[in-house]
């Protein structure tokens, strides 16, 4: 579908104070709801970004924002103080221009059911993290199931709209950068499955897939999860023994012209490092010291599909990551049988 007009009309509405309007606004000029509810997700993911400081002070030390109380005998009224206390929240969200991905999820429900669009607030587990590997990750993120012409879709306007770097001593998020990511909108199931699974199992949209065959994914990174697939192994643990030889088959649309293997025992060093110019700003400079160290991997290509192997010399190996062209693109757990 060409989703030009609504992008357009997306990108060039403001928001005046008032959520309905918005959305009418976005969606009155068209009739068919996807482009109702990309309209929606395009303004999202441009207009709100992530907030960072709201995520260190409550999701990364675990403390929890204030909202509201009910008493236990009292459905009808808690009821009552949740929609309220949701109207006060999304307003703050829109009026601030940032929040967190229960924002992003909340305003896209509320958006698209005003539009007459069937929407779902969806919370689950995502993996983030190279070392999630064989886990499930964190249950601390929140996306949306969208009915459109009777079928159920996901999107995710949080990790569409950007992303936040992390400060590696801390693990802090510090700055939000405004990236727009097609790919988490209108996403295949089998490929959202691959770092997100709902803490309701209906939402995942696939048949007998489990939150223990979700832990099973090797670790994809995120800048290139769109043009990778992983056709063997079929798992991100690999069970081996030392004089094993590992294949690997992985199908990439963007193109390769360097192979690399890093693992716990033996790590490419990096080739580029930062030359500061003054205390905050820096170019990033190759090194060609380096360059001499790198170790290549042989490989066979066949359109967009790349063959390779690698042989286990001993019991040490615990983890094993796949350069492209010196970046990684996945990481793989190791044990042994």
């Amino acid at each position: 579908m060409d989703y030009s007009k609504a992008d357009t009309l997306a990108l060039h509405t403001k928001y005046d104070g008032d959520i309905n309007q918005l959305t009418r606004q976005l969606t009155n000029p068209f009739s068919d709801p996807t482009l109702k509810a990309r309209a929606i997700f395009r303004w999202l993911t441009d207009n709100i970004a992530y907030d960072c400081k709201y995520y260190n002070k409550y999701g990364y030390e675990g403390r929890d924002p204030k909202t509201y109380k009910c008493n236990d005998d009292d459905s009808v009224g808690c009821d009552l103080k949740r929609e309220a206390w949701e109207n006060s929240y999304m307003n703050h969200v829109l009026d601030e221009k940032k929040g967190v991905c229960q924002a992003y999820a909340m305003l896209f429900k509320r958006m698209c059911n005003l539009a007459g669009i069937d929407c779902e607030f969806v919370s689950g587990y995502t993996r983030t993290e190279d070392y999630e590997v064989g886990t499930a990750g964190e249950l601390d993120h929140a996306w949306n199931a969208v009915r459109l012409n009777g079928v159920y879709y996901l999107v995710d306007a949080t990790w569409a709209a950007g992303g936040a770097s992390k400060d590696e001593d801390s693990g802090k998020l510090k700055k939000f950068t405004k990236h727009f990511d097609d790919y988490y909108w209108l996403t295949p199931p089998e490929e959202f499955a691959r770092n997100h699974f709902p803490e309701e199992p209906k939402w995942v949209l696939i048949k007998n897939y489990t939150k223990d065959k979700f832990s099973l994914n090797p670790y994809y990174e995120p800048g290139v999860i769109s043009d990778i697939k992983l056709l063997a192994p079929t798992s991100g643990i690999i069970r081996t023994k030392r004089g094993d030889t590992l294949k690997f088959k992985i199908n990439y649309t963007a193109k390769v012209h360097r192979l690399q293997i890093n693992t716990n025992a033996f790590r490419n060093p990096d080739i580029w490092y930062d030359n500061y110019i003054t205390k905050h700003k820096y170019v990033k400079v190759l090194d060609t010291f380096a360059m001499k160290k790198q170790q290549y991997i042989k490989y066979k290509q066949n359109g967009d599909t790349y063959e390779f192997a690698y042989v286990v010399k001993d019991y040490s190996l615990d983890y094993l990551e796949v350069l492209f062209d010196y970046q990684r693109v996945m990481r793989f757990k190791v044990t042994y049988r």
